[in-house]
């Protein structure tokens, strides 16, 4: 059996890449989701897009379930404190994965006008209210949050939506809308694909501006470089981000327009922007504004030896398995979805 606190490292360490997997596989069907609310111009143009992330979206809530479940069994008590102070949020999250998932699978199912509408912009609120809540929460960790040394949450509901968890869900939001463009821009041909790759264009571009403003936030929040500071190799970390986010405006606006480059650009953004918050985090997941070791640290909540070791090698073998089921799955449905591929249902 491995050293105990190696396997809590080791879960921590499968915790951050678990999470940063979701955020960057579940941004495209969100961002084409969002986007369904205003950019098709008719309903076959939604279906078309619909149809870009049809395949794909509910595999890739595989990864949310690891993760969520990953945080249950590897640090309960992190898990029981993270929903008890978020209760509200995660129930609202929760209500948006119930209502996209609803409005995705019926937008096809009818021909009726008023009920496809319905669904096309319950599918886009959905979404956005996913977007918004990953925002907010995620900043909320990054950054740390009013616990007490009880790990007693002494903070508001409103307190969670503060200038930082505001400005993380207006960055999450941009970056989901610009993996979504450029995914049905790729995915998609006709008038749909071109209107995509051009608003793809424009939010890579709101993306490195606001990307820039909420590092520069974070950095200069008490105590989130303490670890960048103490390993300086870490700020490696935000500054590929910053390069993927700079090929990513630079590759939607090349002559050749090829969205694919583009859309993996942007992906990249997105997993070292995660990557960028979650060293920060360590040896906490809950960090604590008020005096640092009053954090939730991984080390107080982690569950038993035995435990994280079974659930390690359950990991070495389930793991690959899904990558390998979702990477067949993009192979599989590798083909564009023409503009009579929309084709309402009579």
């Amino acid at each position: 059996m491995l050293d105990y606190e190696l396997l809590i490292n080791i879960w921590f360490v499968l915790w951050c890449v678990i999470w940063a997997i979701y955020l960057v596989v579940d941004s495209f069907p969100l961002g084409a989701g969002m986007l369904a609310a205003f950019l098709p111009k008719n309903m076959a143009q939604t279906l078309q897009v619909a149809k870009s992330v049809g395949p794909f979206w509910g595999g890739n809530q595989v990864w949310l379930i690891l993760a969520a479940g990953g945080t249950f069994a590897a640090f309960p008590l992190i898990f029981s404190k993270m929903f008890t102070w978020l209760y509200i949020p995660m129930m609202l999250l929760l209500i948006a994965i119930i209502l996209r998932g609803i409005c995705i699978e019926l937008i096809y199912q009818d021909s009726n006008a008023t009920l496809q509408k319905i669904f096309r912009y319950g599918w886009a609120l959905g979404s956005l209210l996913i977007t918004v809540v990953l925002g907010v929460a995620f900043t909320n960790f990054f950054r740390g949050m009013v616990i007490n040394a009880n790990y007693v949450y002494e903070g508001t509901l409103l307190g969670l939506f503060n200038v930082h968890a505001l400005l993380g869900a207006l960055l999450f939001v941009l970056l989901f809308l610009t993996s979504g463009a450029f995914w049905v821009a790729h995915k998609t041909s006709g008038e749909i694909s071109g209107k995509c790759a051009d608003f793809g264009k424009k939010s890579s571009v709101a993306v490195a501006i606001v990307a820039l403003i909420y590092i520069l936030a974070l950095f200069n929040t008490d105590g989130f470089a303490v670890n960048y500071n103490a390993y300086p190799i870490l700020y490696a970390i935000p500054l590929i981000a910053v390069v993927f986010a700079l090929a990513c405006i630079a590759l939607a606006w090349k002559k050749s327009n090829r969205p694919l480059f583009a859309f993996l650009a942007n992906l990249g953004t997105i997993f070292f922007g995660a990557a960028t918050g979650v060293v920060t985090l360590y040896p906490y997941i809950l960090k604590s504004t008020i005096n640092p070791e009053y954090g939730v640290s991984i080390f107080a909540g982690a569950s038993s030896q035995l435990t994280l070791s079974l659930m390690f090698y359950a990991a070495l073998i389930f793991v690959p398995i899904v990558i390998i089921y979702q990477l067949w799955s993009y192979t599989k449905f590798k083909e564009k979805i023409p503009e009579n591929g929309g084709e309402v249902i009579d």
